[in-house]
């Protein structure tokens, strides 16, 4: 038991003696209280680890250390990704233990002679003592994110995170603790704004973006008070009618002295800052009172889509702010659509359908954007009021050459259609993914190939002109027979030509695979002849994609190429219909293509057979079944 002493001087009694008392008391409690205060004072209550005072008093000792042994001293600066949305809607309790069981996988990742910091709130941090190799501090990076990927267990709720991680590396970014932790952190910003997920070490010139940072930050905050924002529309147009149906309002800043600032250049800084709430409504509050500029003019009524950032929706009174944006500028509530995220909708579901019902009863139009690139799930799909889906443009960029874009544009549209709602297609820029997506049936498109966003005035000046797409090609008046041939040689496709057209096809001819995506888009066609050996892309890898994306084609590969092994599995695999060799009898070619175009009709049209082979004056009976 510790005891404290206390010496005391006794003067002499009436006999003449004196001496020495001693006097012992029991100190426990005080010396316990005051471990715990030195404690509190040097970790972080919740996990047991150094908090910021002691991090920085051990990276101190850390660096002195290393200089004597000429170490390199790695700071990581870690940021867990997200972590408000689970805590906002598990709760605090359960963010803090998501904050323990983290720290425990983190102090794992370290050698004992290495030291782990939490930073405050969801940050964290670590020293590692290194020599000379910096793939050290890449593996432990590496090692954080993996031990997050497991997920959490909190309170039977499962969660999930990411973290973004800044390095910096003493002596060769800086030599003060201060600054070295400084840089971390900067780095480790540049990696959230890299997608998350990453780790990023720190380079000279990141103090300059720092700093280009601030300035813009400051910018923009005077931007909204000053009217700078300006808002373009790009129309959207109804693909069974060609005619413009439509526009989405798309922010941009006319920053004095720079000129019209791109959105990707400052929207991402909107949201990180909060300014997005005010910026979003008065984008709400612009679309309004054009509407009505719009309706009180030659123009007439135009919907006009606006699209609400996750933040706004979580964070703003979305609501209100429409109320009153439709009851100031007097106009019609379904002349006005929202567009928002999936991960906006899903965030915090059961509040997203008390909202979107309110917003709905106005009269107000919903619109999922960015549709596929999310997590919504279908059982919520049903319940929140939605009008429109829009396809991403991710899917739609390579709609015409990759089967796995076009499969989940054609689901997206199929499951849209079963549950009544509209499908727009984003970002089509070319004739082949317009045709496309009409073939499947998509509602809308919009994009480049139509137009790019414009000023309010020339926008209205477009639809006063009644600019259009073509309708929609009828099918029923093109040839009954479409050829599609695919050959780099362009000898052999004039001869191709020359032997076939006596048999009345539509003759199509492609010299590269892309090609002949693109006329597969644009036409509907039957009977693919095509070459095996061609750059890029072999024939049967070709017709692979084409069975994917136009099951119902007759495809044959033509080649002198006496390797047979990948056309026999193709053959097996039912990519391919027949394989002939080069050189090629004429007479019996023409033979097999229009065996080919009646077992199309056979498969696909039972009914149109007889006809078609009355067309080609060949007997039904001596055709393939």
């Amino acid at each position: 038991m510790p005891v404290e002493l206390y010496w005391q001087w006794q003067d002499a009694d009436a006999d003449g003696e004196g001496g020495l008392i001693a006097v012992a008391r029991d100190i426990s409690e005080r010396r316990q209280a005051r471990q715990r205060m030195e404690h509190m004072a040097h970790y972080d209550s919740l996990t047991g680890l150094p908090n910021r005072s002691l991090f920085y008093q051990t990276l101190e000792l850390a660096i002195g250390l290393a200089r004597e042994k000429a170490w390199r001293i790695v700071v990581l600066f870690i940021a867990l990704d997200r972590f408000k949305n689970i805590n906002d809607s598990l709760g605090a309790a359960l963010g803090d233990e998501l904050l323990r069981q983290f720290s425990n996988r983190l102090v794992q990742c370290v050698r004992l002679r290495d030291t782990v910091g939490r930073m405050g709130n969801d940050e964290f941090a670590l020293i590692l003592t290194m020599t000379r190799d910096q793939q050290d501090a890449v593996n432990v990076a590496n090692q954080v994110r993996d031990a997050l990927r497991a997920p959490f267990d909190l309170s039977g709720h499962g969660a999930t995170l990411t973290a973004s991680i800044g390095i910096a590396v003493y002596p060769d970014d800086a030599i003060e603790p201060e600054t070295l932790i400084k840089y971390a952190n900067t780095a480790m910003a540049r990696a959230k704004e890299a997608g998350r997920d990453g780790y990023r070490f720190f380079t000279p010139g990141m103090n300059m973006q720092v700093l280009a940072r601030l300035d813009l930050e400051l910018a923009l905050r005077y931007a909204l008070e000053q009217d700078q924002f300006v808002l373009y529309y790009q129309p959207k147009v109804d693909l069974r009618t060609g005619r413009v149906n439509g526009v989405e309002a798309l922010l941009r800043w006319r920053r004095p002295g720079f000129g019209l600032v791109a959105p990707a250049e400052f929207v991402p800084l909107l949201e990180d800052s909060g300014l997005i709430v005010r910026v979003g409504a008065w984008v709400v509050d612009a679309a309004c009172a054009q509407i009505a500029a719009w309706c009180a003019g030659e123009v007439g009524p135009v919907h006009v889509a606006v699209n609400v950032s996750s933040r706004q929706f979580a964070e703003g009174d979305l609501e209100g702010c429409v109320r009153q944006a439709l009851a100031r500028h007097k106009i019609a509530p379904a002349l006005l659509e929202l567009e928002l995220t999936e991960s906006a909708l899903m965030t915090n579901a059961e509040r997203t359908v008390v909202v979107l019902g309110n917003l709905k009863r106005l009269g107000v139009l919903i619109a999922i954007d960015d549709f596929g690139t999310g997590y919504s799930s279908l059982s919520y799909l049903q319940r929140f009021p939605i009008d429109k889906l829009k396809i991403d443009i991710a899917f739609v960029r390579n709609i015409t050459t990759n089967p796995n874009d076009a499969a989940i544009a054609r689901a997206i549209i199929s499951m849209a259609h079963s549950l009544k709602l509209r499908v727009i297609a984003e970002g089509v820029e070319t004739r082949p993914q317009l045709e496309y997506l009409r073939r499947q049936r998509c509602d809308e498109m919009q994009g480049y190939y139509f137009s790019r966003p414009l000023p309010a005035e020339e926008l209205g000046a477009l639809i006063e002109a009644g600019s259009a797409l073509p309708i929609e090609a009828d099918q029923a008046a093109q040839p009954a027979q479409t050829l599609l041939i695919v050959d780099d040689d362009v000898n052999v496709l004039s001869s191709l030509h020359r032997l076939f057209r006596p048999d009345g096809y539509r003759i199509l001819t492609a010299a590269t695979p892309a090609e002949g995506f693109e006329l597969l888009a644009l036409q509907r066609v039957h009977v693919i002849v095509c070459d095996q050996r061609m750059p890029v892309m072999s024939g049967t890898e070709f017709l692979s994609k084409v069975k994917e994306m136009y099951p119902e084609t007759i495809r044959i590969i033509l080649s002198g190429y006496t390797g047979l092994e990948a056309v026999l599995d193709s053959i097996n695999r039912g990519a391919i219909y027949r394989f002939y060799t080069k050189p090629w009898d004429d007479t019996l070619l023409r033979e097999n293509i229009r065996q080919a175009f009646h077992h199309y009709w056979l498969v696909n049209q039972p009914a149109a057979a007889a006809r078609v082979a009355d067309n080609a004056a060949i007997p039904v009976e001596s055709m393939p079944h």
